[in-house]
């Protein structure tokens, strides 16, 4: 009865045990990555469908709607648009100058050569006969990076990341 008593405690602490592990494991397999927008970039290609998480400053809020907003990384030189989708009706449009976290479908958009061209030609033709003016060399600057990030990453497209957003917390 004493050897009984002893397998029946053991069996009870082994199964607690194993209890456990299981939780400790879909604790682990339920942390979600949060990117920064370095991260994601690094990333994006891989992640083009799937939910992801990501922080960011924003920039801008669309002033009509609420329905998107421009988050920029911690130098200023990556952005990614954010679009209001589901239950998610809006951005506040107080939210300029705050870090918030992301939680959507990561999304993308690609410019093939012929729209870059396209688009190249446009500027042109609507700025002809007038001195550069900012807006016209600031579309062509964008070209311009667009075409020599094809060349560096081997691409016959340019891509354009955004997130369908499902929620969003302000980030202390």
């Amino acid at each position: 009865m004493k050897y009984l008593s002893i397998f029946v405690i053991s069996l009870l602490f082994m199964s607690c045990n194993m209890k456990q592990k299981e939780t400790n494991k879909e604790t682990a397999q339920t942390k979600e990555t949060v990117y920064s927008i370095d991260e994601l970039m690094v990333v994006a290609d891989q992640m083009v469908g799937k939910e992801v998480a990501f922080k960011g400053l924003v920039n801008h809020v669309c002033a009509h709607s609420g329905k998107r907003c421009i988050l920029k990384n911690v130098k200023g030189d990556l952005s990614i648009r954010v679009e209001a989708v589901g239950d998610l009706e809006g951005f506040d449009k107080e939210m300029a100058g705050n870090d918030i976290k992301v939680a959507g479908t990561l999304r993308e958009k690609r410019l093939d050569a012929a729209s870059i061209n396209e688009w190249e030609t446009e500027v042109i033709e609507k700025h002809k006969g007038e001195e550069k003016s900012g807006h016209c060399s600031s579309e062509m600057a964008n070209i311009t990076e667009m075409r020599d990030w094809m060349k560096e990453n081997n691409k016959d497209y340019y891509a354009i990341y955004y997130v369908d957003g499902k929620s969003y917390e302000v980030v202390e």
